[in-house]
């Protein structure tokens, strides 16, 4: 069972941030990118989970992070995406703590059920990128082979009737 902790850890100064306005740091495995917006700092992975380029390059605007690549856009708060071919980008809460920036690195969601979603999402919105990075990211967790594919078959089955109703995914 999936239980949520806290792992609070220190990652640099407050001043830090401000000076710059975002700051990539290392943490515990972790590259993480901080960002300095109105008068609170944000935490998300580094890496945009669309194709894997580095977030800090890109910019921020209203609390909302656009990737400099292929402009994925994420809300620093939550760390979701407003473009459906893009998967969230993971948040962490922050704590500002005597001058300090304190990130808490406990993971939040179940990996294993996030990745069933998105596959289903990914099918019922036709985006083979999503479609396959979930798959991907199931097996690579240990997941059963053929647990996808059972996911992929149900949907089939559960759609077949209904053409055009969905949209088909092209590879």
């Amino acid at each position: 069972m999936f239980t949520k902790t806290e792992h609070y850890v220190r990652a640099t100064q407050l001043a830090d941030v401000l000076a710059t306005g975002s700051l990539v740091i290392y943490i515990e495995g972790h590259t993480l990118l901080l960002c300095s917006s109105g008068d609170k700092i944000y935490a998300v992975d580094n890496r945009c989970p669309h194709m894997g380029f580095p977030l800090h390059q890109g910019t921020v605007k209203d609390c909302i992070l656009t990737c400099d690549w292929h402009h994925a856009r994420f809300d620093l708060t939550s760390g979701g995406t407003f473009d459906s071919w893009a998967d969230d980008v993971r948040a962490f809460p922050v704590e500002i703590r005597d001058g300090e920036v304190w990130v808490d690195l406990a993971p939040k969601v179940e990996p294993e059920n996030y990745h069933r979603q998105r596959l289903t999402d990914g099918l019922e919105q036709g985006i083979s990128l999503v479609i396959a990075k979930s798959a991907i990211a199931m097996l690579d967790s240990g997941v059963n082979a053929t647990e996808p594919f059972r996911i992929g078959l149900n949907f089939g089955a559960r759609y077949r009737n209904k053409r055009g109703s969905m949209k088909a995914p092209v590879f």
